[in-house]
């Protein structure tokens, strides 16, 4: 068995369900590949982790929830309603920006936008504008939608599922959102090109395997932001710091092993 072939079996082999041959070729290949041990070592710490975060059962709010996305339903239909007339489709966009991610204010911080955003959509039943759990698709999507490169992490062996992506608007730039769920537990993913805008970002400095990452409570949730190579990285959620920390070092290890970056 290859390195290759053990990273693409590798959430069965952690969770022992692969046969019996392939399970002795893969216990064959750790035994001698140092890498991929490590690697199938850092698997089961992460899905301990992921065991201890919120469960697929309603949450205590659940009835709250629903109540507004009872009310956020009526707004986004009476949105629709708008779009009818095709000429007053980019100003509802303008709109609709101004009102999830400024409230009618200046606009806030980069950071504060994101977490606004996050509230936004996670509020709505389906929060993806582009639904699908194929990673290429969803990456295919961004670039010919927005001419946006984006490393699209796979977190599935982990049970975090993707579901999709949006366009977002950060600091007046496009930015892409993606989205994924453990549970009923949602997770954002912001790019946002940094190219020519303020994108100061403020929190506690954290060192994760080497990578200085930012972290910060904002609204009751918690997120961990980076900057590389003329991009900025958000991500959003209520899994604890640990969790995303290790999310965070998986995009940027999938993002740098990008050929084209």
């Amino acid at each position: 068995m290859t390195c290759e072939e053990f990273r693409i079996h590798l959430g069965a082999y952690v969770d022992r369900e692969l046969g019996l041959e392939p399970t002795l070729a893969a216990l064959g290949h750790v035994a001698e590949c140092a890498g991929c041990q490590d690697l199938a070592e850092r698997e089961r710490q992460f899905r301990r982790l992921l065991r201890r975060q919120p469960q697929e059962s309603p949450p205590l709010d659940f009835r709250a929830r629903i109540g507004r996305r009872v009310r956020r339903s009526a707004q986004v239909a009476a949105l629709r309603r708008w779009l009818v007339a095709p000429g007053l489709a980019a100003v509802a966009a303008g709109l609709l920006a101004a009102v999830v991610l400024s409230g009618g204010r200046q606009s806030p911080p980069l950071l504060n936008q994101l977490v606004e955003t996050h509230i936004a959509y996670a509020q709505i039943e389906q929060p993806a504008e582009f639904a699908s759990t194929d990673r290429l698709e969803v990456k295919e999507w961004l670039w010919q939608r927005a001419r946006l490169r984006v490393t699209v992490a796979d977190y599935s062996p982990s049970g975090i599922r993707l579901v999709g992506a949006r366009i977002a608007v950060a600091n007046e730039r496009k930015a892409a959102y993606l989205l994924y769920e453990k549970g009923y537990t949602l997770l954002s993913v912001f790019m946002v090109p940094a190219s020519g805008l303020d994108t100061e970002l403020t929190g506690a400095r954290v060192s994760y395997r080497g990578q200085d990452y930012l972290t910060r409570e904002w609204k009751g949730y918690r997120t961990v932001t980076w900057t590389d190579r003329g991009a900025v990285f958000g991500l959003v959620s209520m899994l604890d710091y640990e969790a995303l920390l290790e999310c965070a070092d998986r995009l940027r290890l999938e993002r740098a092993s990008q050929a084209w970056l």
